[in-house]
């Protein structure tokens, strides 16, 4: 069984380096802010189905919103962060036991969590 509490998401940080990246690509502060605020809600969403996805065992899914989770987390100028459910990803894919999986997901909520 996976488990994973979004309130644990470190919101402050997150937003705050994406805002840093945007900025830094000569995005406004107005829109930088606003797609950093998106993207803390869109990763939630994500997280919330990654581990939906993974207790129903619907693992192609899992693979998929790991992927998203991912991008959402590159395109906020997370990179170590988005390699990490990259990992994730490919160890669903592969069909990595259950422990193995959780190995991965316990590193990577821990790079995103206070």
């Amino acid at each position: 069984m996976f488990n994973y509490s979004v309130e644990k998401l470190d919101e402050v940080r997150i937003k705050k380096a994406a805002f840093d990246y945007l900025t830094g690509m000569e995005f406004d502060r107005e829109t930088a802010e606003m797609i950093a605020n998106t993207g803390v809600e869109n990763l939630k969403e994500n997280l919330r189905e990654l581990i939906s996805t993974l207790n129903n065992g619907e693992f192609q899914k899992a693979a998929d919103v790991a992927h998203t989770i991912k991008g959402i987390l590159w395109n906020m100028g997370l990179q170590e962060e988005g390699t990490l459910f990259k990992k994730v990803q490919l160890a669903i894919l592969d069909g990595a036991p259950e422990e193995v999986v959780n190995e991965f997901l316990e590193r990577a909520f821990k790079a995103i969590s206070i």
